[in-house]
């Protein structure tokens, strides 16, 4: 639900009332009724024939304004509230190319992933919900321990693959992945953290707003609810502040990890392409994994920067 925290602006329009400058015919002049002749009141547009003697009203000044049954409406003022409906209205032929910087733990140990993908919106239904196809171009392990096997993640094997991810027609993923620790569930779980939903109708900047959602790590699902408030909308583009928290208690094989999951951060996004979202996050996975009796601490520390743009 949307709670509005409007702002309301006032804006008054003043029109300086314009007076022209009369000439008057002196001693030794035509006669009145000649100047009549001459500059009938009908050919001054919204101005009143004069009634005076001898003065006559002019007839080029730019600054007179014609009497109109029109009311005045005054050009828009900036920073004042308009409502604005997110996310961007899905397009079959879209793309966008994104970079990631990843830095997560994996076996227990610090490693930092740089990956590239491209994406482009396939299919479109009536009610606005869409679908994309988009490719894991690059990955590369940045940083790992010196003693990590890098080859046995299989990044390596993932380049190139493509995943087919579905949105509804507030923005929201539909989750239809099935979860696991293999390398392109680790990438499609990091990159699916950038894409948030919105309400169904239009909001204002201010306005907060909860949306569930689900994210994937360490092939756990976790169900949380985010957090979200509309912090600008600015030069064709969005930007949202995004915080979540919830308890977990989830079945391993022979156990059940308990603990909290926590995330937040700040998305920028395009008012024209709903694919091309920037921005980062920070979460953390604070809990225990309990095998066959046995409790061993598990904690997984994530940072994720995106930096998109369209095609």
């Amino acid at each position: 639900m949307v709670s509005s925290s409007r702002i309301r602006g006032w804006v008054a329009v003043s029109v300086a009332a314009l007076v022209p400058v009369s000439g008057v015919v002196g001693a030794g002049s035509a006669s009145p009724s000649a100047l009549e002749a001459v500059v009938p009141a009908s050919t001054v547009p919204g101005l009143p024939a004069s009634t005076e003697p001898g003065v006559v009203p002019p007839t080029s000044d730019p600054a007179v304004v014609p009497s109109t049954s029109e009311p005045i409406t005054a050009p828009p003022v900036p920073g004042v509230a308009t409502p604005i409906k997110l996310p961007a209205p899905a397009a079959i032929g879209q793309v966008a190319y994104v970079q990631v910087a990843i830095q997560t733990t994996i076996d227990g140990g610090p490693v930092n992933l740089a990956l590239s993908t491209s994406s482009s919106v396939t299919n479109v239904n009536g009610d606005g919900s869409f679908t994309s196809r988009s490719t894991i171009d690059s990955v590369d392990v940045t940083n790992a321990p010196a003693s990590a096997d890098i080859s046995a993640w299989g990044f390596d094997e993932v380049q190139g693959v493509s995943f087919v991810q579905s949105f509804a027609s507030t923005g929201r993923p539909v989750d239809n992945i099935s979860r696991s620790v293999d390398a392109k569930s680790l990438i499609l779980d990091f990159v699916s953290m950038s894409y948030i939903g919105f309400p169904a109708s239009a909001i204002f900047v201010g306005d907060s707003w909860n949306v569930d959602g689900t994210i994937g790590s360490d092939g756990l699902a976790f169900h949380v609810t985010y957090q979200c408030r509309l912090a600008a909308v600015a030069n064709d583009s969005y930007t949202i502040d995004v915080s979540y928290a919830a308890n977990f208690s989830s079945p391993i094989a022979g156990g059940v990890a308990d603990g909290t999951i926590s995330g937040s951060g700040t998305l920028t996004g395009s008012l024209a392409n709903p694919l091309v979202v920037s921005g980062g996050l920070n979460q953390t996975i604070d809990g225990v994994r309990t095998v066959d009796g046995a409790a061993t601490p598990m904690r997984t520390d994530t940072s994720v920067t995106l930096t998109a743009i369209g095609g």
